[in-house]
């Protein structure tokens, strides 16, 4: 199965279980977000869907629905479970299968992401993604769920990339 964001969400689920840290739906879907973009930058591709898995600016920040659905019954709890899909193969058989990522690269990201960002809190990713030179920022509507482009989520997370290369640089001097 092609890397989802499905497939992303239940990856940190299984980072939070094995660190002892619990998660919510909420730093969940921002903790997605901010892997795709780092992806995006890093290893100049998607690791979400396309058929499936659009990246929308909602009242809270970026939000992937697929993630969000999956994961709304949770509210304000931390997310017991990883989230299953239903897969076909033919007309009469339907099995239900735990979307998993296998790609080492994007694993890796997934990795840098859970490191870096696993002790804020959900409100503190919620104000990170909020900044005005967001991508979130630049296509927020008031009452809209706006697509985000992909584009300006590349280029955003290209430059916090470039600045963290950079300290890490001056850092070694």
């Amino acid at each position: 199965m092609k890397e989802n964001a499905l497939s992303v969400a239940n990856y940190f689920i299984d980072l939070a279980r094995k660190d002892g840290k619990p998660i919510r739906p909420l730093k969940l879907m921002k903790l997605v977000y901010m892997a795709y973009g780092y992806a995006l930058a890093i290893i100049d591709r998607s690791i979400i869907d396309p058929r499936f898995d659009k990246v929308e600016a909602w009242r809270y920040g970026p939000v992937i629905p697929s993630v969000y659905h999956s994961f709304k019954q949770y509210r304000n709890e931390p997310v017991k479970a990883k989230t299953v899909v239903m897969e076909t193969s033919d007309k009469y058989t339907v099995k239900f299968v735990e979307p998993k990522l296998e790609d080492d690269k994007v694993k890796g990201v997934c990795n840098f992401v859970w490191k870096r960002y696993r002790d804020h809190s959900d409100s503190e990713l919620v104000e990170l993604l909020h900044g005005s030179a967001t991508p979130w920022a630049q296509v927020y509507r008031e009452g809209l769920n706006c697509t985000i482009p992909e584009i300006m989520t590349k280029l955003f997370y290209k430059g916090l990339v470039e600045r963290l290369i950079a300290v890490a640089k001056d850092e070694r001097r």
